[in-house]
């Protein structure tokens, strides 16, 4: 079948964090990949450590959602690993928990794309973006891949594109 500019293409977003305690930072990891699981964009950045694993996974999603955004991308499942943050993001309600902001504000954004929804993912099916974000301990300033993934993570892409229903 040849391309058509009338087929939305649908972008899957997968995000996670880690936490370099010692350092009191952390590492946001985010790929966006296409419909056909190629990535074209990933991301890594370091943040001071928020006070909980909630709120960081909270500040990457909505962080994921920024850069969906920024590339113009109308059609996305954002897909994290923390099922906490998975099941406030499905119920859509206005939450009043210490993270209830960072909730509220990712769901403010997803009003700007034609379609969107959230999925769970298990961690093993998350392991670019956990690397990503592990990346963060080397490259304290956030460092994007155009197009690209990091030339250390190709084996870790070509592990998560065959675990890709």
């Amino acid at each position: 079948m040849a391309w058509s500019s009338s087929e939305a293409q649908r972008y899957k977003i997968n995000y996670d964090t880690t936490t370099f305690v010692e350092d009191n930072t952390a590492g946001l990891g985010i790929v966006i990949r296409n419909s056909e699981g190629h990535a074209l964009v990933s991301l890594t950045q370091q943040i001071p450590l928020p006070a909980t694993v909630i709120e960081t996974e909270a500040l990457a999603a909505w962080r994921a959602m920024e850069l969906a955004l920024e590339l113009s991308l109308e059609d996305i499942v954002l897909k994290g690993d923390n099922e906490s943050l998975f099941k406030a993001l499905k119920n859509r309600g206005r939450s009043l928990a210490q993270h209830g902001h960072l909730i509220n504000d990712i769901l403010f954004l997803s009003s700007f794309f034609t379609t969107f929804s959230v999925s769970w993912v298990r961690r093993q099916c998350n392991k670019l973006a956990h690397s990503l974000a592990r990346k963060a301990k080397v490259l304290p300033v956030m460092t994007v891949w155009m197009g690209d993934i990091p030339p250390d993570l190709v084996s870790v892409f070509q592990a998560d594109l065959s675990s890709l229903p």
